[in-house]
């Protein structure tokens, strides 16, 4: 058809030269063109220059310099020739000038020679790529064929690659030296022809752990695709000396007419991993903590890429875990775990620490909705093993996980434990605490809100058996009790009691006994009420310490019965005797003794030194009237709740006297002497207003 502008044969030519052409953010540093020859037959030349961001993952790259291409169009073909350089800068680069010497490019396309070619109705019938090569960063990608066909009568299209990737530096921010390099060949038509190969050329990967730096030892890592005759095979490989070994082999078989593969497509393979050393693992695992044992799994998979079966095992042995400064030592480990289709049956889970055991049982499937159920057993297992925090619990539970929640139920009871805070621990930040440091966001900001949760339901019951003590800051203590912990809206709930018994607290260098002693749980974990007696022993009347309120705010007050002032049964508690005749000096003493139980804690340096050497009480009076020649020096141990034993010796005295006091009842007491006196004395006192 002739064209109304001009016939076939008549000369065609254009020329185009434009420079410095911006809007907004675009921008055109140079564009050249040329059409020239017949209407008939012509040639189209392009050559443009302009600026190229780069993607805005790269944060660490500014904003490039240019790219040059050339286009040429002769008849139905158009032709794409390019040879350009993206390299980062602030400012465009002039025209006529080339890319600086030695910068970092992050795209970069060399030998670019594209053809296309239309049907007669104008849509693209071929696409062909002649050898060339790009750069990405620091990957650089080769190509030998590269060509696309559109599908035509009697013929289908598809797709023909051949490429590779030269070795890439994956991981420089780990200062190692581990390089990657691929290769693909791949031809698309009916069916999927391809073989893609990625693997190591080179080098190593390490992982950082305070300072110090783990090599993971890679000698092997590759990953390849070879998709022939309708049928995948997939493989896997990794060995690393400080890791361990894996390897795997699948199969896919795409049903026809489909060229990929779906969830219904059969797969069939099998998995081998292998660890010798768990240990290795440490730089993984949070500060402190150890690993230790060998783990192995070999598994056959069957069935649909959308809905896989497992046969096969899971065994570890000689597992453990450490952390010496929390006081976790679980040895001895042993596992085993069988794949049957789509469930995992644990048959061996068993842990040691100090003298008992743990095991765990149960299995979980891996449907459409994966859900696990495993029991738990406990048995004199030393779940904390410092010298100053000890734990041992027998017991059982019972764990169900799925998707959309967790339950926990169980039951507990502590064989033996010792909780010993007399040293306080490191001070450390609360949990709600975050440091931001000059130059630093505040993390998670701008962050969208996690989804929530899934909902945990916990009901565990809890024993605390006869062999808990509790002992610190002047308390010392077994206690009693049975707690139950809940979960009910998502947070963590006790109910119960827990009881002092046979405890003593230390106040002022006097040793009082805790006649009654209460925590009581209502719901709050950390806001117990408090009811709590402590008295001193072996007096005529009943003088103490009371505690009231709740944790957060506890009421503290002095307790006497009969009731009596506070300076009476100061004098009581800290003299034991009543404040008759008391010196300038004994009332010096109550009032810092006051001060002392009711803003202190903790005991001062004479009780210090008479804990050291293994003594209650250690007194010098005189009787009224008398001289300091007459001064009597008692030392005393109370043996048991009841039971009180003294030496008493006059300075002057030639030999002293020893006294053992017991206390029967409330109002009546026992006491034996012998030595320069002997006497047996029954005590029944009784005190009105």
């Amino acid at each position: 058809t002739l064209d109304p502008l001009g016939r076939p044969d008549d000369p065609l030519e254009l020329v185009l030269d434009v420079a410095g052409l911006a809007r907004g953010e675009q921008r055109l540093d140079r564009l050249r063109g040329r059409v020239g020859g017949r209407w008939s037959a012509h040639t189209l030349e392009l050559d443009a220059s302009l600026p190229l961001r780069p993607p805005a993952w790269i944060e660490s790259w500014p904003a490039p310099v240019g790219a040059a291409t050339a286009v040429t169009s002769d008849g139905t073909a158009l032709r794409l020739r390019g040879d350009g350089r993206w390299t980062p800068g602030t400012a465009a680069q002039a025209p006529g000038t080339s890319p600086l010497a030695g910068s970092a490019c992050w795209l970069q396309a060399r030998d670019v020679a594209l053809d296309v070619a239309f049907d007669a109705g104008g849509a693209p019938r071929e696409v062909r790529a002649a050898p060339g090569q790009m750069q990405a960063l620091d990957a650089v990608l080769r190509w030998t064929t590269l060509q696309w066909n559109a599908p035509a009568p009697g013929a289908a299209g598809g797709l023909a690659l051949d490429a590779e990737l030269d070795p890439l530096a994956v991981a420089p921010w780990l200062q190692r030296d581990l390089r990657l390099g691929a290769t693909a060949r791949v031809r698309v038509a009916d069916r999927l022809d391809a073989d893609v190969v990625v693997e190591r050329r080179g080098g190593d990967l390490d992982i950082r752990d305070n300072g110090s730096r783990q090599a993971l030892g890679l000698t092997d890592l590759r990953v390849a695709l070879a998709a022939h005759d309708g049928v995948w095979s997939l493989t896997q490989a990794a060995a690393a000396s400080n890791v361990g070994v894996a390897a795997g082999a699948q199969t896919l078989r795409p049903p026809l007419p489909s060229l990929w593969p779906d969830a219904d497509t059969p797969v069939e393979g099998v998995l081998e991993l292998r660890v010798d050393r768990l240990g290795t693992w440490a730089a993984w695992v949070p500060p402190g903590w150890r690993l230790g044992g060998t783990l192995r799994t070999s598994a056959s998979i069957g069935g649909r890429l959308g809905a896989p079966e497992y046969l096969g095992e899971m065994v570890g042995s000689q597992l453990a875990v450490r952390n010496l400064l929390e006081g976790v030592d679980v040895r001895d480990g042993e596992l085993r775990v069988t794949l049957r289709g789509d469930d995992a049956t644990v048959e061996t889970f068993r842990l040691r620490a100090g003298d008992g055991t743990l095991e765990i049982d149960g299995g979980a499937s891996f449907g459409e909705r994966p859900q696990a159920r495993l029991q738990l057993r406990a048995d004199r297992f030393e779940l904390l093993g410092r010298i100053d925090r000890r734990l041992v619990v027998s017991g059982d539970a019972e764990m169900a996980l799925a998707l959309d929640a967790i339950r926990v139920d169980g039951r507990f009871g502590v064989d033996r434990g010792l909780i010993d805070f007399t040293r306080r621990d490191a001070p450390s930040l609360d949990d709600d605490v975050t440091v931001v440091r000059r130059g630093e966001t505040l993390p998670g900001a701008d962050a969208p809100r996690p989804p929530p949760r899934r909902p945990v339901q916990v009901n565990v019951a809890v024993d605390l058996g006869r062999d808990l003590r509790l002992r610190g800051r002047g308390l010392d203590t077994m206690l009693r009790g049975s707690l139950a912990l809940t979960t009910p809206g998502g947070r963590p709930t006790l109910v119960g009691t827990v009881r002092a018994e046979q405890g003593t607290y230390r106040a002022y260098d006097q040793k009082l006994a805790i006649d009654r002693g209460e925590v009581v749980f209502t719901g709050p974990v950390d806001n117990p009420r408090l009811d709590i007696l402590a008295v001193r022993p072996n007096l005529d009347v009943e003088v103490g310490v009371e505690i009231g309120g709740t944790a957060q705010s506890p009421r503290v007050r002095l307790y006497s019965n009969p009731a009596m002032s506070d300076a009476d049964t100061l004098s009581w508690l800290i003299l034991g005797r009543p404040p008759d005749g008391l010196g300038r000096a004994d009332t010096a003493l109550l009032q810092a003794a006051a001060m002392a139980l009711l803003a202190g804690e903790g005991e001062g340096t004479t009780g210090r030194l008479l804990r050291t050497i293994g003594i209650d009480e250690l007194t010098v009076s005189r009787p009224e009237g008398g001289t300091t020649e007459d001064a009597v020096v008692t030392i005393g141990k109370q043996v048991g709740r009841n039971l009180f034993v003294a030496y008493e010796r006059g300075v002057n005295a030639t030999a002293g006297s020893w006294q053992v006091i017991y206390r029967v009842a409330r109002r009546i007491t026992v006491r034996a002497q012998t030595g320069e006196d002997t006497a047996l004395d029954v005590i029944w006192s009784w005190r009105w207003n």
